[in-house]
């Protein structure tokens, strides 16, 4: 026994000393990657707002070059003598003195930077001028086309970024509007940049992260590209979508959780108060967690070792903790055999809870002391039962058994009831109400309650009281109180035309619904002063015949069944209501 207990105490001691350690260390462990997360978030932000800062310099020297050369392309606009050729056709053979001039002004701009490619010209009125491209740029590029468009409808300039057509990688463009000195709409000067150079640009010197960088401008994508700038082919249009998608939803917070298909991100983003633009970088989650892997190595090493030590240290407290319950075990078994001499050496330990053994024989001493008393209140409440129904059956002569016999019958249907319905309440709390449900008829005068012949309809009210009149009775009585319902609503009836309140189907208590199937079995086959009994077989049939109107009909569907299987044969009955200690009046 004592090998047994020292076991438990040290398994209950390595168990708390685990508990520390392991919450010590998952705490640690969150505290790193929550200082992991923000070193990230800092270097992000700032990553943006750099980002932002070289972009938005770079917009505004692509935005002052078209200005200038806005300024250049004002004389031959005004003059009326640039000539453009319609559609997207080559520059004529034998370009005028002004069309020259404009060619001369795209090609000191495609000079002066390496990574322009295209520059041209577009009206509103279907010519076009294009710089015969030097640096891979195509002549009447279509992209173009679509700057011009976007323009046109956006109503002013700003970055495009288009997908080239047999060349790699892609083309960014800057656009504005040319009007002539009247005001007019005259049409679209864009210059065509190398991405990949812009982009190479953008991300020199910045510190790479583990983190995919997106640049949106008014809901189009401006850069997609890793931390190393190359771009990235395996995101669709529709994922592009749900990243504004989820920029929207979280609008006011700083950090959005965004799924890429089956991996988590944090979503970060910044808009320019500049420029606009919507910077994004998407950290996946599983980039803070491989950085933590080192940690969580540390961890399991940490964790076994302080285990093995535990192991050591709790074997040896165990034992120490062991020698005072042992003690205090056989100090124990003296006292009970008499030796109130003995005494307990103090070991220290000021609290000791393993005394099992003897706390449960003290504990089944209490518990037959504890089911001595409750006997006794089980004979009082059965001795206050029987006082009552006692009383009706002397005073209604005629009724004599009635009570008894309503209550086997009813016991007999709630032991044939399936267990779902039988724990709404004890069989013992259906018998006091059997034995109580006439009650309130000690109230009732006696010109009515044993009048011969049929009653008035007044003194029929007066009959009726008697259902709420023992309910109040029973209800005066604190540990028969719960039963009451059972008492008052005997002669409810399924379809509602019963008394006293006109209850109808499951709102009727099942105690009264099982009562009233057994009161009217047992008046049915007993003889009374105005008519003779039925047959048990008459009797049943009128029950079964008044499922649905007067009875529940499950409860009737119960009663068939025992009736059938002969439970109800009077001769047959089994003594539900311990006869053995009734008065001889009762057991008539």
């Amino acid at each position: 026994m004592f090998s047994k207990a020292k076991d438990r105490i040290f398994a209950a001691l390595l168990f708390l000393c685990l508990i520390p350690i392991i919450l010590v260390s998952l705490v640690n462990y969150h505290a790193a990657k929550k200082a992991l997360f923000e070193q990230y978030s800092t270097n992000i932000r700032e990553h943006m707002r750099r980002l932002d800062d070289q972009l938005s310099l770079y917009s505004m020297v692509g935005q002052r070059e078209l200005d200038k050369l806005a300024e250049k392309l004002s004389a031959p606009i005004n003059s009326g003598k640039l000539i453009m050729p319609p559609g997207r056709g080559h520059p004529p053979s034998t370009p005028t003195a002004e069309t020259a001039a404009v060619l001369e002004a795209f090609t000191e701009i495609q000079k002066k930077h390496a990574n322009s490619r295209n520059i041209c010209l577009i009206g509103i009125d279907g010519t076009s001028l294009f710089l015969l491209p030097k640096n891979g740029g195509s002549e009447s590029d279509p992209r173009g086309w679509d700057v011009y468009h976007h323009t046109l409808r956006d109503g002013q300039g700003h970055f495009h970024i288009m997908k080239s057509d047999g060349r790699e990688g892609e083309s960014w463009w800057t656009s504005r509007l040319i009007k002539d000195d009247q005001g007019r709409l005259f049409g679209v000067l864009a210059i065509e940049w190398n991405a990949k150079q812009i982009n190479k640009w953008l991300q020199k010197d910045i510190r790479p992260t583990n983190t995919t960088l997106l640049i949106f401008s008014r809901g189009n994508m401006l850069l997609f590209g890793d931390k190393d700038g190359t771009d990235r082919e395996d995101w669709t249009g529709q994922e592009y979508s749900s990243v504004l998608q989820a920029l929207q939803e979280g609008t006011g917070k700083e950090v959005i959780s965004f799924i890429h298909g089956n991996e988590e991100m944090h979503l970060f983003h910044y808009m320019s108060p500049v420029s606009g633009y919507t910077y994004v970088e998407l950290l996946p989650n599983s980039a803070i967690d491989q950085q933590l892997n080192p940690l969580k190595e540390i961890f399991w090493v940490v964790t076994i070792l302080v285990v093995l030590l535990a192991v050591i240290i709790t074997r040896r407290v165990a034992k120490w903790i062991n020698r005072p319950i042992r003690s205090l075990v056989e100090a124990t078994e003296a006292l009970q055999q008499g030796d109130f001499s003995i005494r307990v050496k103090k070991h220290g330990l000021q609290e000791i809870s393993q005394l099992e053994d003897k706390f449960n024989q003290m504990a089944s001493q209490l518990q037959t002391l504890i089911q001595r008393e409750r006997d006794y209140m089980q004979t009082g409440l059965d001795q206050i039962v029987r006082s009552f129904y006692l009383a009706v059956e002397m005073k209604d002569p005629y009724t004599a058994g009635h009570s008894e016999r309503v209550t086997e019958y009813a016991l007999i249907i709630y032991d044939h009831m399936d267990e779902r319905k039988k724990a709404e309440f004890s069989r013992d709390d259906l018998r006091f109400a059997g034995l109580m449900h006439d009650i309130g008829k000690v109230a009732i005068p006696d010109r009515v309650l044993l009048k011969d012949g049929k009653l008035t309809d007044e003194e029929y009210e007066l009959i009726k009281l008697h259902a709420s009149i023992g309910a109040n009775i029973v209800n005066q009585i604190v540990s028969l109180a719960h039963v009451s319902p059972g008492v008052r609503h005997h002669h409810e009836r399924w379809d509602g035309r019963g008394y006293p309140d006109r209850l109808a189907e499951k709102d009727i208590p099942l105690m009264g619904r099982i009562l009233a199937v057994a009161d009217t079995f047992d008046a049915m086959t007993s003889t009374r002063s105005y008519r003779k009994a039925l047959s048990m077989e008459e009797a049943h049939a009128e029950i079964l015949r008044c499922a649905s109107t007067q009875f529940d009909p499950e409860i009737v569907q119960v009663f068939s069944k025992a009736y059938k299987a002969g439970c109800f044969h009077r001769s047959k009955l089994p003594s539900y209501t311990n006869q053995s200690d009734l008065p001889a009046a009762a057991q008539a």
